[in-house]
């Protein structure tokens, strides 16, 4: 009797712990969401087109539209401008509506005629950098240093680097702390070579955009002339023209949004005796997640090797709303049951998703003749070569992802220790597993694990789930 008490205390005070530990995560987040809801607009000083005598500026509408996509989220933008003061202004239409709404606009309008300097800008305080264009970005972005270290600050700092038509000019020479450029290696968009001999300019500016990307590089992808295009790849988002800006500013706040998911790995150990009883509390919890908006994902499992042992494998939009699902009625009811219910304490695994899905492709489902296999591969990295695992999974996942046997593929990394990683990858059947196995642009992944992590085998790492909740099916 006296033991069984203990054990029902010692559970009581375990769940007290992991409530404690979550407002604490949420505090946290509370903190960071307030301090950093700023975005930092770079645009040009410079205001004439080489020795043409025309004037240029920076271009109003690659200020304007992203300004109004992220100010009707809630993010304060500020001006920086190589010389600080006033930014002279091309492509002035004022019969643009969104143009107008901006320059109209008194607080901002004081803001862009009274750029700050450089000097004055502290990276600290912005969650994104966003280089506008214009013809005169082509003289002074490329070459202003301090800039450039403002611009790699904020990206190693998690934030996002964005650039419209010539803006890209203020990418092509920022370095990262490894030495390495910023573009190098990431799919890149701005404006083209042929765009610049379409408007009879390729031979005033002091070098064409589109080859100095390259050269610095970058991948470079483009569409016709004057299409919109824009592209995302490790948290810089590119566009190639005019047309393109106000497609950047969604993609950068679809990029800041990301940021803030939460994505959680909770793992219950249940005496046999509540199995079932704690599946159906784990069911009516994931059940009311995914029909709630901000709920990105959420499912429930348990391990084929050890069905005792279940999963709830969720990501919400932010961690208000995360903590909103804590609190509803589902979700005490698996805390309750909790008390009593568990072999071992609950263990709340909080990730960080690398090149993070969607909502949509998460939402992405078996099909009912399908077999869904679903696998879960924890990875602990020796310390010093997780960028190297990082920079592997680059350039294999897309790939993974486009194999036609797999649903889902996510790499995320864990928050309370970098060394950490962890795989999530659904496929249709054992054979699209297996053809996954095989598949050639895996190599470089298995090599990395045979070579590079603390325990080997690293098959030991591996867990095989079963869905019990959603269970939907196409």
């Amino acid at each position: 009797m006296r033991t069984n008490a203990w054990l029902s205390n010692t559970n009581i005070v375990l769940v007290l712990i992991t409530a404690f530990l979550i407002c604490t995560s949420y505090t946290k987040a509370q903190n960071v969401s307030k301090m950093k809801k700023k975005i930092l607009f770079v645009v040009t000083s410079h205001d004439k087109k080489g020795n043409t005598g025309e004037r240029t500026g920076f271009y109003l509408s690659e200020v304007a539209y992203p300004w109004e996509v992220l100010t009707n989220a809630g993010y304060d933008i500020d001006f920086v401008s190589p010389k600080g003061g006033a930014a002279p202004v091309d492509g002035f239409n004022l019969g643009d509506v969104v143009n107008k709404k901006f320059w109209n606009d008194t607080a901002y309008r004081e803001k862009i005629e009274k750029t700050q300097k450089p000097s004055e800008i502290n990276p600290a305080q912005y969650v994104a950098i966003h280089y506008a264009g214009g013809h005169g970005a082509m003289w002074d972005l490329a070459d202003d240093t301090t800039l450039a270290a403002i611009a790699a600050k904020i990206y190693e700092n998690e934030g996002i680097v964005s650039a419209v038509c010539h803006g890209p000019a203020g990418l092509v020479n920022i370095k990262l702390s490894n030495g390495q450029y910023l573009v190098d290696g990431k799919k890149i968009n701005a404006f083209t070579n042929e765009e610049e001999v379409a408007v009879k300019l390729e031979k005033v500016v002091p070098f064409l955009l589109e080859s100095k990307l390259m050269e610095r590089g970058a991948i470079f992808e483009k569409s016709g002339l004057w299409q919109s295009h824009v592209v995302t790849d490790q948290r810089v988002v590119t566009g190639q023209n005019p047309q393109s800006a106000k497609a950047v500013g969604e993609a950068v706040l679809s990029a800041l949004q990301q940021q803030q998911a939460v994505a959680r790995l909770t793992r219950y150990e249940v005496k046999p005796e509540y199995l079932d009883q704690f599946k159906k509390a784990i069911t009516d919890y994931v059940i009311y997640a995914i029909g709630i908006e901000s709920n990105i994902m959420a499912e429930a499992y348990y391990e084929r090797e050890n069905p005792s042992i279940l999963w709830i494998i969720e990501r919400w939009g932010s961690i208000e709303e995360w903590m909103k699902a804590k609190s509803n009625t589902q979700s005490q009811a698996v805390s309750r049951l909790a008390e009593m219910a568990l072999q071992k304490p609950i263990k709340s695994i909080p990730v960080k998703d690398l090149e993070p899905l969607s909502k949509q492709q998460w939402r992405k489902t078996a099909n009912a003749a399908d077999s869904q296999l679903t696998i879960m591969l924890f990875v602990d990295a020796r310390a010093g070569t997780q960028q190297r695992f990082k920079d592997v999974y680059h350039v294999a996942m897309p790939q993974f992802r486009s194999e036609p046997g797999v649903i889902t593929y996510q790499l995320s990394q864990l928050e309370e220790d970098d060394t950490q990683f962890v795989t999530y990858e659904k496929f249709r059947s054992n054979a699209a597993f297996q053809y996954h196995l095989n598949f050639p642009p895996i190599q470089p992944v298995i090599d990395y694990l045979n070579s590079s992590i603390k325990k080997q085998p690293f098959q030991t790492g591996l867990h095989n789930l079963i869905e019990f909740s959603p269970l939907i099916r196409q």
